[in-house]
């Protein structure tokens, strides 16, 4: 008989792994700079630097010269570092949980930590996560591979790391039109909302 292969289980960091808000890093930029949050809020974006930055194609340094002239402030590297960083909230102690059950790591191949990110913030991961991190057997994130989720290359560089199938990767993320897309390229996703909904979509499959 041929061997059963073991999925792939994909588990967005922001929104799923850890809480987050945008909100956080323009009011330390606001304070820093002796400016409104709302004018702040205004000037932002999400736009073609911000997302060569997500893919790696553009420096650190690069990205952060782009964002003072975007917000129109007056801040050093450092500065603009420190309120960029400072989006993040706690870790899903809950989620750790689910997934370090010894049933649940049965039944996947491998457990990987997937984010559409920057060099910048994952690189205090580390520091304002720690132990946590230690949950997942691998991390993938957008600007090491240089294309985001949910571009099928993003999926499939994962898939060719552990000799399976696309089909095989099991995707867990917070945004619906994530989660659509990767349905629609074959994976098996859900769109997360809590670790109790989480646990019945895994024991379900």
């Amino acid at each position: 008989m041929p061997e059963t292969v073991r999925r792939i289980l994909l588990i967005d960091m922001g929104g799923v792994s850890f809480a987050y808000s945008f909100t956080q890093a323009l009011a330390h930029w606001a304070a820093a700079a002796g400016t409104s949050t709302e004018q702040l809020h205004a000037a932002w974006r999400i736009d073609a630097p911000f997302d060569a930055f997500e893919r790696g194609e553009i420096t650190p340094a690069t990205y952060l010269q782009h964002l003072r002239s975007l917000l129109g402030v007056e801040l050093n590297d450092a500065q603009l570092a420190d309120g960029w960083n400072a989006i993040y909230g706690q870790f899903n102690t809950d989620l750790v949980g689910l997934l370090r059950a010894a049933d649940l790591r049965s039944r996947f191949a491998a457990v990987v930590g997937v984010s559409n990110t920057n060099q910048l913030h994952a690189q205090v991961w580390p520091k304002l996560f720690g132990e946590h991190l230690e949950v997942f057997d691998d991390l993938v994130c957008s600007h090491m591979i240089g294309i985001t989720k949910p571009e099928p290359g993003f999926f499939d560089h994962i898939a060719g790391q552990h000799h399976v199938r696309r089909e095989d990767l099991v995707l867990v993320d917070d945004i619906p039109v994530v989660t659509a897309r990767a349905t629609a390229l074959g994976l098996t996703a859900h769109t997360y909302t809590s670790v109790t909904a989480l646990s019945d979509f895994l024991n379900s499959l």
